[in-house]
């Protein structure tokens, strides 16, 4: 949801490569416009409103999706294992 928020804010700029690049001139504003809508719906309690940002923004585009594709053969030199809290309970 983030990356489609700032990328339609023009925060990042989708390269025609496949990667993406920090627009410095309109990263800060669009980062600030985020945590307001945010905030303001978090404020509100405006689930309606969550619920229709998560619908418009919570999905992974083609473009993202190109580029995360290319990253596959990139080696992970670890793999985390996260806990959940069920398992600390134990």
């Amino acid at each position: 949801m983030q990356v489609n928020y700032l990328t339609d804010k023009g925060g990042f700029v989708a390269l025609p490569d496949g990667r993406y690049e920090v627009n410095f001139d309109k990263i800060k504003f669009a980062v600030r416009d985020l945590d307001h809508d945010l905030l303001m719906l978090e404020a509100k309690g405006d689930y309606a409103g969550a619920k229709r940002m998560l619908d418009e923004l919570g999905t992974i585009r083609p473009s993202i999706q190109k580029t995360l594709d290319s990253l596959s053969e990139i080696p992970v030199d670890i793999e985390p294992i996260f806990a959940t809290a069920n398992e600390l309970a134990k």
